[in-house]
């Protein structure tokens, strides 16, 4: 008889790639990508979390950062290895000292870009407006709460903006496979296309809403470090350190929200975020979909045959 832990559900997340989907659950992943000949390539490996090796990293808050760290850590190489199936270029292929050098550098300038986005501009044109009322350095929380809302509209605008581009508009549509294979697993439904094609693209448990919580988290924490006598500099070197623990705590709330969900008041709070996937999933075709198929197939296999392999 199969225990009971290899047949309860396993909490599978993921993310849309170039021209594919990668699917994540506790102890594996799955990378899967269709190819333009409408072959899917597919590629898994274990997780290796830090966590398993210093069990401290698994307390509340702490764990959230950690989560958030390695998932961009793999979110990243798998857009890499997607990017170089879809291309052709054998992932496997070790790259060269300037492939390595124009990765770091593009690095760089993302980071640059990021700080001058959502710090430098806020900074200024709360800074204006404070100017032009007359009110500076009255209210660190409006102060703070001013900059919390620009940084939330300009998110949303850059997102908006790229959306109109071909390319994401195909990982928006992978996104959406994702989300509705997800679902379609999470009601036991057999994983196949009539099935899940009539999911809907949004689901409550997307990266989307854990943004819109860590702008909220931010704002408070903001406004207690982080005085408006604070110039842009200051700013720049506290609030990168604070992404720490206010990753932490969103994270935290972010699986609360899951937990109780059906509450009026979770329903309200995550609105935002649901929301904001009108842009960031679009209705995916059926090779999107049977993408999304693989990836997750693959994951619950190999997560359902470790679990066993423990008992």
């Amino acid at each position: 008889m199969k225990s009971k832990k290899i047949n309860e559900k396993i909490n599978i997340g993921g993310q849309a790639v170039i021209e594919g989907v990668m699917m994540r659950s506790p102890h594996f992943y799955s990378i899967a990508v269709c190819k333009k000949n409408k072959k899917i390539v597919n590629k898994s490996g274990k997780i290796n979390s830090i966590t398993e090796k210093l069990n401290f990293l698994k307390l509340p808050v702490l764990r959230g950062f950690v989560v958030l760290y390695e998932s961009l850590v793999l979110g990243y190489k798998a857009l890499d290895y997607s990017a170089n199936i879809y291309e052709n270029i054998n992932p496997e292929k070790k790259k060269s000292n300037k492939d390595n050098f124009q990765n770091i550098i593009a690095f760089i300038i993302s980071i640059i870009f990021a700080i001058v986005l959502f710090i430098i501009i806020p900074y200024y044109l709360m800074r204006l407006i404070e100017v032009k009322v007359k009110t500076a350095g009255q209210s660190s929380i409006l102060f703070n709460l001013g900059i919390g809302i620009f940084k939330i509209c300009i998110f949303l605008l850059y997102v908006w903006i790229i959306s109109f581009l071909e390319d994401i508009k195909r990982i928006f549509m992978f996104h959406g496979a994702e989300h509705k294979t997800i679902f379609a697993y999470e009601n036991s439904e057999k994983l196949n296309f009539n099935n899940i094609k009539k999911y809907p693209t949004i689901h409550p448990r997307c990266g989307t809403a854990f943004i819109f919580i860590t702008f909220v988290i931010s704002i408070i924490f903001f406004a207690i470090f982080l005085p408006p006598k604070f110039n842009v500099l200051y700013r720049i070197l506290i609030e990168i350190p604070l992404l720490i623990p206010i990753a932490g705590i969103s994270y935290e709330i972010l699986k609360l929200s899951d937990k109780f969900k059906n509450n009026i008041f979770i329903k309200i709070f995550i609105f935002p975020g649901l929301a904001f996937q009108k842009i960031t999933t679009m209705e995916p075709d059926k090779w999107q979909i049977q993408t999304a198929i693989k990836a997750a197939s693959t994951v619950i296999n190999l997560e359902k045959k470790y679990n066993g392999n423990k008992k």
